[in-house]
């Protein structure tokens, strides 16, 4: 069965007692401010210890980073891009030393290219030098995305992207975000869309890679390209969710659910709800 659980805002040191209070395994968190490519926010040494002793108490978690929303490897101005490619590999530093599966990224926009071919391109090109800047044991999760320019919109573009890195799948694994796939047009609501979705990233070479879902309805329809969150059961995928989380691959996938800590109790209980 699946493992749901919410995203949790820092201070580390609360998660492990908040998680055992409510019954979760799984989390997300964040590690800098998540609108500051910059330090700011970083937990301090003492945040960090705190957790990793009520972790071991409390645990075991499973458990991932979020990393800085403004995240764009794949920018052509230089600040943006080096800035985002040091920030991404500090998360993914932190997020290992802290027992977490691997720090979350969107890729960035086309915006600024000339093409949508040479943005994929750019992308590729940083993100083989994130990867290879990363230390043992560190892990970045390519998340797909859904508004505007932004790249990795697809289940083929996210296939080309990840087999031109030619990546060691210890460093890089994906997180699929159930919002934004069916805003970018792949309508999870269908009947048979599970079917499908494994098809397509069988087809892709993404299934291995699967690390875990960001498990969210959407507020907009099918095809809008607006990224906005609807707690499950709530939102224009609907059922689509439960037939999703109960097939492989997806049914042993730990599962985020990146809205309101008060709205998750009970989308959980219409997630496990099989009526």
């Amino acid at each position: 069965m699946t493992l749901i659980g919410p995203h949790i805002d820092p201070p580390l040191r609360d998660i492990p007692e908040l998680l055992t209070r409510h019954g979760y395994r799984t989390f997300q968190t964040t590690l800098r401010d998540p609108l500051r490519l910059s330090k700011l926010g970083i937990p301090s040494e003492e945040d960090q210890t705190a957790y990793r002793a009520g972790a071991a108490l409390e645990g075991p978690f499973w458990g991932m980073a979020h990393s800085s929303l403004l995240t764009n490897i794949a920018s052509p101005d230089p600040r943006i891009r080096n800035g985002s490619a040091v920030a991404l590999i500090a998360d993914a530093t932190l997020a290992a030393s802290l027992g977490l599966a691997g720090a979350c990224f969107h890729g960035g926009y086309q915006k600024g290219h000339a093409t949508r071919e040479a943005a994929v391109e750019a992308l590729i090109y940083k993100l083989k030098d994130v990867l290879g800047r990363l230390p043992s044991g560190a892990k970045v999760l390519l998340e797909n995305s859904c508004e505007g320019t932004e790249l990795g919109q697809t289940i083929e573009e996210l296939g080309f992207i990840i087999s031109n890195v030619d990546a060691d799948p210890q460093k890089i694994g994906l997180i699929l975000d159930t919002c934004h796939l069916h805003v970018a047009g792949f309508d999870l609501a269908a009947p048979n869309a599970p079917e499908r979705l494994v098809a397509e990233l069988d087809a892709a070479g993404l299934t291995p890679l699967l690390t875990a879902l960001h498990l969210n309805d959407a507020r907009e329809a099918c095809g809008s390209h607006r990224d906005r969150h609807a707690p499950p059961g709530q939102g224009t995928i609907g059922q689509g969710l439960r037939r999703l989380i109960a097939i492989p691959p997806f049914n042993t996938l730990p599962a985020i659910l990146e809205i309101s800590e008060v709205d998750v109790p009970n989308a959980i209980e219409y997630l496990m709800d099989k009526g």
